[in-house]
């Protein structure tokens, strides 16, 4: 294989190899059988000479040069599909676009927005995986990556989108009990990757309040911090969009109005690199409108 074409299909099954883990199921995905994907990935490993992968019988796991590989592969084929979309007389969106969401926005805010973006561009699919924790994204193989918090990897291009408004609240009957409690000792619910042990408010004019607690309840989801919260078993710090129509009913209160922890961005991770597909740049394009819109602009 010597055209330029054949070594972007090289890396295109590369690539497909590493996001399905097994050399069958690549097979599959771009109809062809096991054999030639085999003798693909041996070919990219002799033109590059480099051992990529190492293959059982079960599944394909990559070297560390292959896990290099793949990260500078899915860059040039998505800097490569951006120069056909720009030299194409096609304008319509079309495609995949691999998203990675927090699990309580990818299951509100964030999927309105994907579904409205989907609606206004039928040839998009979205492939839409919600998950909390860090993660490695040319690993992952995704697009774009929505993080409530820092992006711990400095390599990516990262765009802050909004700061979420955080608040103390309770239910009526939970303040009522520890109504003669200072706010320290009150039963506290806290999420383990923003809280932990260690409450932090501040008022308007910059004033802190710092406390170490120790939680009736901790957790790293926050769908079990806000049950435990409606329940009345404590009192927790949660994002206003959470919570909002909770508090419009009444059903729970802000407990210290003139305190508040500190706001959390809201931050979309893209590869580095100049060009991406127009899908993607537009669907960032569209979020960063709906959280505008949805959670106010960034400060």
């Amino acid at each position: 294989m010597n055209t330029r074409f054949d070594r972007l299909a090289l890396l295109e099954t590369f690539v497909r190899i590493a996001e399905r883990g097994s050399l069958s199921e690549a097979a599959r995905d771009l109809g062809t059988s096991q054999p030639s994907i085999s003798r693909q990935l041996a070919a990219l490993e002799t033109r590059l000479d480099v051992v990529l992968a190492r293959r059982t019988t079960h599944d394909v796991t990559l070297t560390p040069d292959g896990l290099a590989l793949l990260e500078d592969a899915r860059r040039m084929l998505g800097e490569w599909e951006a120069i056909e979309e720009r030299h194409s007389e096609d304008d319509a969106l079309k495609g995949v676009i691999r998203v990675i969401a927090p699990v309580a926005l990818g299951q509100s805010l964030f999927v309105r927005a994907a579904s409205q973006f989907m609606k206004d561009h039928p040839s998009v699919t979205i492939d839409w995986r919600l998950r909390d924790d860090a993660i490695r994204f040319a690993e992952e193989g995704c697009d774009c990556w929505l993080k409530i918090g820092a992006v711990p990897d400095d390599t990516l291009v990262v765009r802050e989108l909004a700061r979420v408004e955080r608040l103390v609240v309770g239910t009526p009957e939970c303040l009522a009990a520890h109504a003669t409690q200072p706010l320290k000792d009150l039963p506290w619910l806290t999420l383990g990757p923003f809280e932990g042990n260690r409450i932090e408010l501040s008022n308007s004019g910059g004033s802190a309040q710092v406390f170490s607690v120790t939680p009736k309840m901790a957790s790293d989801n926050i769908f079990a911090i806000y049950e435990a919260c409606l329940e009345g078993v404590g009192v927790a710090i949660l994002p206003r969009w959470f919570i909002a129509d909770d508090l419009v009913q009444g059903i729970l209160i802000d407990a210290e109005p003139d305190l508040r922890a500190a706001r959390l961005p809201v931050n979309l991770a893209l590869a580095p690199g100049t060009k991406r597909p127009a899908r993607v740049e537009r669907f960032c394009e569209a979020i960063q409108v709906w959280c505008r819109d949805q959670l106010g602009s960034s400060a």
